[in-house]
């Protein structure tokens, strides 16, 4: 962008130039056939410099198309590289995500409205749920809004679960998304962890979207220990 100033001063600059060279040769031509020895030196000087005008803008001409190919060859490897950081980062958790999915909602179906944190934690009812929706594709997965990621956890603590080292209560929320159809297989073909709750008073309703919205990892434990290895 300076580049294209510079060359549109110069032209300027340059326009100016031919204006008074063509002043000059009217005053020239108009005046006594004795011409002032001065009047031809700087006559003679702007002839020069509108030359060497004429040399440095197309010099820079140049330099400005060499320019904007090594841009466009740079911009393909630089868009590829944006690529990968951004898809890494939508893997890693770091962003907003949205797309076909499941809804899964689990709450109890004993009297007085029993904490069910125990059952399910005792007979691992989440875990196992994360880990079968990950076999039948889900891409993403929260879970009471908590986004999980490679080393998000799911335990117990005193009464209730934690995820993500997060508290959460019920009723349990598990959105993932990933491909519509293998989910509905799953859930008519593919589980009986569902029949297994419901023996447990665990109570479950589920319905698939085409708009799951999954909000990005608030938080993410820091590495101490791991190193890159070549």
């Amino acid at each position: 962008m300076g580049n294209r100033v510079i060359i549109f001063m110069i032209f300027i600059v340059f326009g100016i130039a031919i204006g008074m060279q063509f002043h000059f040769e009217i005053v020239k031509e108009f005046t006594s056939p004795y011409t002032n020895e001065i009047e031809t030196q700087e006559l003679t000087d702007l002839k020069k410099t509108t030359e060497n005008m004429k040399v440095r803008i197309e010099d820079l001409k140049k330099q400005i198309d060499t320019m904007e190919k090594e841009r466009v060859v740079e911009s393909v490897p630089l868009q590829k590289l944006k690529g990968n950081v951004d898809e890494y980062k939508m893997i890693a958790g770091y962003t907003n995500v949205s797309g076909p999915g499941i809804n899964i909602v689990l709450d109890s179906n004993l009297e007085e409205n029993k904490n069910i944190a125990e059952i399910i934690e005792g007979r691992k009812y989440l875990v196992n749920l994360v880990n079968e929706l990950k076999v039948f594709g889900a891409e993403v997965i929260s879970i009471n809004g908590n986004r999980l990621v490679s080393r998000s956890e799911i335990a117990l603590a005193g009464n209730h679960i934690n995820v993500h080292g997060k508290p959460i209560a019920p009723p349990y929320v598990i959105q993932a998304i990933g491909n519509v159809d293998r989910f509905k297989r799953y859930v008519d073909h593919g589980t009986i962890i569902f029949e297994l709750m419901e023996s447990n008073g665990i109570k479950s309703s589920i319905k698939f979207s085409n708009n799951i919205k999954i909000p990005a990892s608030t938080k993410e434990k820091p590495m101490q220990f791991l190193k890159a290895v070549e």
